[in-house]
């Protein structure tokens, strides 16, 4: 999304009509300090997050907020200042203050047209000679923004946040991200340095972005006598977390150097190493770790939003820094760990397994002894069991050569016989003996993953990388129109997309009866409504017959995922994990799983070849 913001630098210069003379003609300067001595900053009482983690024994400004206009004025007297808005305009709200440090008062003013959708420009005021009211001395208008949807709300905020400057935040507010490329805020640090405001340092928040809240701060963060700038950011899309207390922000800060601005990546790499803290010290209190799975899914994305290892940033920075970088890599780890701890105390093991599989993607780390530390967890919430015996399968399985969600070419019939679809027909396969058969007698059965009416199909699963989400496509009727779902399943984190989309999302087709279509997406279970209507998490999988070809039992009573921790059977309301030394390393490799009525066979395919296995 970065491509889109380029041109807003352009325009920021133009609007503000000055510039930080040889500050800007340097490249950005890449800055970091050691991390490990700022990973553990916790919240304070009230839950918050320090605006800068690195810069404890720092004197901070107290924001000074604006004063709010009396409506539809164009002429107003403020704190002995007498403010003309410019022509055609009428006044939002003002900062009185000494902002040119000269002994006199300066006044930085929001101002609109009083009709239609204006955004709202920022304007600049000297002292009044005499009782007329004074002309802004300088204009700053934002670049072009997208059109608001007519939900949206106007937002112009304006505070103090050093002696010299000010945060000005111009756009709009939306109940849900709104569709299409741009940005639809502005949002800037605005100083005196010279003898016009300038420009600082400018984000740019994407149309799509989740409902994002930027507080700044301007003062000397590492103390060589230059002022510094620390960005706050957090999620305020006014859902149960937001209003739960619980510390959902993370700062972004650069220190002033000769060559330009130089981002502090170590300050956010404290902040959400503070957050994932926060997350896995909640995880492991039964009273807490429901909430959790739910926070960790938003300190993600909080990071997807803001960071350029996220591979979809929606706060982009459009002048006087680089790209946001986050680092933070041992900060997910823990927050997906914690993730995995509070599915192992509530006793899920199944949902604990593939929380594992998710912590430990990039741009995540991937830490042997925490991941050590995460298979005790889960060892105390569900049993390891062992395989009495692991056998290969002759038949060669048809496999799909395409990439859509597919039924597998293996189920096991009700007397603990496997089936095998191969090109030739079925083969019935024992357990035990490994007796393998033809099943004339058994038709093969179809690949395609359809509703019970077979009027829908389940083509596939996409990720647009925007940030929304996973989406699920249908075809429907004779023409196969397309039908496009929303998924309750956040888009991955790291790059990955190609033409603007991933498409290599693993999905394990469960079920679809009349309640709807029950799957694995990216290893969360999803229910999508049987009209396609809209599509929600499953917390807990469906009974009924299961069709030939999914990862359940021929009764339904029993399911089988892989997983890195190890084939997770759930029967009955309760896990269990399956292993064996010939598997060792590749269970996440086994693909078409499929488990017999009493649990004691499982059957998958690695690398095109069957095994069959039994289990105690």
């Amino acid at each position: 999304m970065m491509r889109p913001f380029r041109a807003l630098a352009v325009a920021l210069a133009v609007a503000s009509g000055a510039c930080r003379g040889c500050r800007e003609d340097h490249p950005y300067v890449p800055y970091s300090i050691d991390v490990d001595a700022t990973a553990q900053v916790l919240p304070d009482a009230s839950g918050s997050v320090p605006l800068d983690a690195s810069s404890a024994g720092v004197e901070h400004y107290a924001p000074v907020p604006a004063t709010s206009a009396p409506g539809g004025q164009a002429q107003w007297s403020l704190e002995d200042m007498s403010l003309a808005a410019p022509e055609g305009h009428v006044f939002v709200s003002a900062i009185v203050g000494d902002f040119e440090h000269d002994g006199s008062k300066e006044a930085f003013a929001i101002v609109r047209l009083p009709a239609g959708h204006d955004f709202g420009k920022l304007a600049y005021y000297r002292a009044s000679e005499g009782a007329a009211p004074r002309a802004a001395v300088a204009v700053l208008s934002p670049p072009d923004l997208v059109a608001a949807e007519p939900d949206c709300t106007l937002v112009g905020r304006l505070i103090g946040v050093g002696p010299r400057s000010v945060l000005v935040d111009l756009g709009t507010r939306c109940p849900r991200p709104m569709l299409g490329r741009g940005a639809r805020r502005w949002i800037a640090i605005v100083s005196v340095r010279g003898p016009r405001p300038e420009v600082w340092l400018a984000v740019a928040m994407a149309a799509d972005a989740p409902e994002l809240r930027v507080d700044g701060e301007v003062v000397d963060q590492d103390g060589d006598g230059l002022e510094d700038v620390s960005l706050r950011v957090a999620l305020d899309d006014g859902g149960p977390l937001s209003r739960s207390g619980l510390p959902l922000a993370a700062s972004l800060a650069w220190l002033d150097r000769p060559a330009g601005l130089s981002q502090n990546v170590a300050a956010t790499e404290a902040s959400f190493s503070s957050l994932a803290a926060s997350a896995l010290a909640r995880a492991g209190r039964s009273r807490d770790a429901s909430a959790v799975p739910a926070y960790v899914a938003q300190i993600r994305s909080l990071y997807r939003a803001l960071c350029a290892e996220g591979g979809s940033p929606r706060l982009t920075a459009v002048a006087g820094a680089g790209t946001i970088g986050c680092g933070a890599g041992r900060a997910l780890e823990e927050a997906g760990l914690a993730e995995v701890r509070s599915f192992a105390t509530m006793g899920d093991g199944l949902r604990a397994a593939l929380a594992l599989d998710r912590a430990e993607r990039p741009p995540a780390t991937r830490t042997a002894s925490r991941v050590a530390e995460a298979g005790a967890w889960m060892a105390k919430a569900v049993p390891v069991v062992l395989a009495r015996s692991v056998r290969a399968v002759a038949a060669v399985p048809n496999v799909p050569s395409w990439r859509a969600p597919a039924l597998g070419p293996l189920a096991f019939v009700p007397s603990g016989k496997l089936l095998v679809c191969t090109k030739a027909g079925a083969a019935i396969v024992n357990p035990e003996t490994g007796d393998e058969a033809a099943a004339g007698d058994v038709a093969v059965w179809p690949s395609a993953v359809t509703s019970p009416d077979l009027t829908l199909r389940w083509t596939d699963v996409t990720d647009p990388c925007d940030g929304s989400g996973l989406h699920a496509r249908f075809a429907s009727g004779p023409r196969e129109e397309g039908i496009d779902v929303v998924l309750p399943v956040a888009s991955q984190l790291g790059p990955g997309c190609s033409m603007g989309r991933r498409t290599d999302i693993r999905v394990v087709p469960i079920a679809w009866d009349q309640a709807g279509l029950q799957a694995l997406v990216d290893g969360v279970p999803v229910l999508v409504a049987s009209n396609l209507g809209g599509a929600s998490v499953l917390n807990a999988f469906l009974d009924g017959p299961a069709r030939r070809g999914t990862p359940r039992s021929p009764d339904g009573s029993a399911l089988v995922v892989a997983t890195s921790s190890g084939l997770v059977v759930r029967a009955g309301g309760r896990d269990r994990v399956l292993r064996a030394p010939e598997l060792e390393g590749s269970y996440e490799d086994q693909q078409d799983c499929t488990v017999s009525n009493d649990q004691v066979y499982v059957a998958c395919i690695q690398n095109g070849k069957v095994w069959v296995g039994a289990w105690p």
